[in-house]
């Protein structure tokens, strides 16, 4: 078998294409239109595999192809025998024997590449796009890059050197891929670039239209967004499934939903994540305790760089903006609220859960001043190695941010002989919803 050319797709550091693949949660689907297109950059899915455990192996091969690297033969003979020992491997659909149902469709070479090939092209072009983006002050212009050869589509070979502002809502439908086995990729310009070499950039304003789509054979159609070339009057639009951003989705924040219907990263049963190793830290990082609250917001406020009165919009390692000032630690008549709980010898700590997290969640909560309205949770986790003169001291900071407020706390567990085993069963309790990151 021939080795997959993802040569176009490999320029960036693969640890973003990894970290993409691997915060994504499951999804369960019969046929490819059942997980449509956005849901995909946020959950792992191949149509008709119904049963989590065959999913995770899918996604286990798939994680280590994107590490290690391999061939599409490496990848098979990496899954066929997990597959054949589970009824998995072969054609047709399987059948539960005790209930008479369609339980999935079996896995064969010919769908094995087509999920290597989509999967690993979505993995590494959504760590492209992250990677573009952080520095796109500096690049603010992208340029659509075609494979001009005689297997390039021809409206993607159309689109070959158009010009966008990283902004531009047409990156939000057609940052590649654009179909299966698209090879497509983005090219990031500097305004001296632009100036240097004479090219044209192009706005997308009053050229996006949406249309519906074709998905099926029974003419079914989906809504799905247009590009109209003023160059050649011809609408470019996605393959059906595709027309979206991968690396952007991931980003963005969840729209609530009627029910708690955000997808789990880790259905139950199957295994959380490793721990995070913890990180030392001197005793001195403590505070005393009994010290004035407005003492324990300052220090909190510091590792921001930020002094008493003064704010910022801090954005995560996720892109996720947060609001950083005093007002964070006051409640409702301006009174401090620093210390609540015993937090406050903790401040400092607290801080870095926020600035370098272990892992970040995001979780739906009904509202309880206001049942039926859904409110978005991002808790940052840390996990720490207190040195002391008794030896290491193992605590947990976990910081949850969201509209109706904040909530922090630092837990020690002052006896290191509890080992491993009771530390994952505390932080497992703090591990609920959408793995969004892990460090």
């Amino acid at each position: 078998m021939a080795g997959i050319d993802l040569s176009h797709a490999i320029g960036l550091e693969p640890a973003k294409a990894i970290e993409y693949f691997e915060s994504k949660g499951y999804a369960i689907g019969f046929k490819w239109q059942d997980v449509w297109a956005e849901a995909h950059a946020r959950a792992f899915t191949v149509a008709g595999v119904m049963k989590v455990d065959v999913l995770q192996d899918v996604r286990n091969a798939l994680a280590e192809q994107l590490k290690n690297g391999g061939t599409l033969a490496d990848f098979q003979n990496r899954l066929q025998p997990i597959l054949e020992a589970k009824g998995w491997w072969g054609k047709g659909q399987i059948v539960d024997e005790a209930t008479g149902e369609i339980a999935g469709k079996r896995l064969n070479p010919r769908r094995l590449e087509t999920i290597m090939r989509t999967n690993m092209q979505s993995a590494y072009m959504a760590g492209r796009y992250q990677e573009q983006l952080a520095n796109a002050e500096e690049r603010p212009w992208w340029e659509y890059v075609a494979v001009m050869d005689s297997r390039t589509r021809p409206k993607h070979a159309a689109m070959n050197g158009r010009i966008f502002r990283y902004d531009d809502p047409f990156w939000a439908s057609f940052y590649p891929p654009n179909g299966y086995r698209c090879r497509c990729r983005v090219r990031t310009r500097s305004q001296r670039d632009i100036e240097r070499l004479q090219l044209q950039t192009s706005s997308s304003a009053g050229r996006l239209e949406e249309i519906e789509q074709p998905v099926g054979r029974k003419g079914e159609t989906r809504p799905a967004m247009a590009y109209r070339d003023p160059a050649t009057g011809e609408r470019f639009v996605a393959d059906a499934g595709f027309g979206f951003n991968p690396g952007q989705t991931a980003l963005k924040p969840f729209t609530p939903p009627p029910l708690d219907s955000l997808p789990k990263s880790f259905p139950h049963g199957v295994d959380l994540p490793d721990l995070p190793k913890p990180t030392p830290v001197p005793v001195s990082r403590l505070l005393a305790k009994g010290l004035p609250p407005q003492d324990y917001a300052a220090a909190f406020l510091e590792r921001f760089g930020l002094q008493t009165g003064e704010s910022k919009v801090f954005t995560d390692v996720a892109n996720g903006p947060l609001s950083i000032s005093d007002d964070l630690f006051k409640n409702s008549t301006g009174d401090w609220k620093a210390d609540k709980a015993g937090r406050g010898p903790y401040m400092s700590l607290l801080a870095d859960a926020v600035i370098a997290p272990d892992e970040i969640w995001l979780r739906w909560e009904e509202s309880r001043n206001n049942p039926g309205q859904w409110l978005l949770k991002r808790r940052y986790i840390k996990s720490w190695e207190i040195e002391g003169q008794n030896g290491a001291q193992y605590g947990l900071s976990v910081f949850e941010f969201g509209q109706d407020g904040w909530a922090g706390s630092t837990a020690m567990m002052a006896n290191p002989e509890r080992g491993t085993e009771a530390r994952r069963r505390y932080i497992e309790q703090q591990r609920d919803g959408f793995l969004l990151y892990k460090n």
